[in-house]
């Protein structure tokens, strides 16, 4: 039985990838904003930022306690902002 090779990078988390360099100069993106990019349902979204981080894929900063406020960049990018609190308009 032969092995296939896969891409390096799924679509989801090339989403993510874009999501982040789109959002470098503004907060960091939502739960709901990387669901709705991604379309990783809500009970398995911080296991899949989780296999991110720990592929080297990005890079997860957290601040406060649940629910806590993040940051993300790609290695070697610009942060992004943090996690906006409250109503986002």
């Amino acid at each position: 039985m032969s092995r296939v090779c896969r891409p390096i990078l799924d679509a989801a988390a090339g989403n993510v990838l874009v999501m982040i360099a789109m959002h470098q100069d503004r907060s960091c993106p939502t739960n709901a904003e990387i669901m709705e990019w991604t379309g990783v349902p809500r009970r398995r979204l911080q296991a899949f930022l989780g296999g991110l981080v720990a592929r080297g894929v990005i890079e997860i900063e957290f601040m406060d306690r649940p629910p806590r406020r993040r940051r993300m960049r790609a290695p070697g990018m610009p942060w992004t902002g943090w996690t906006r609190r409250g109503p986002s308009y």
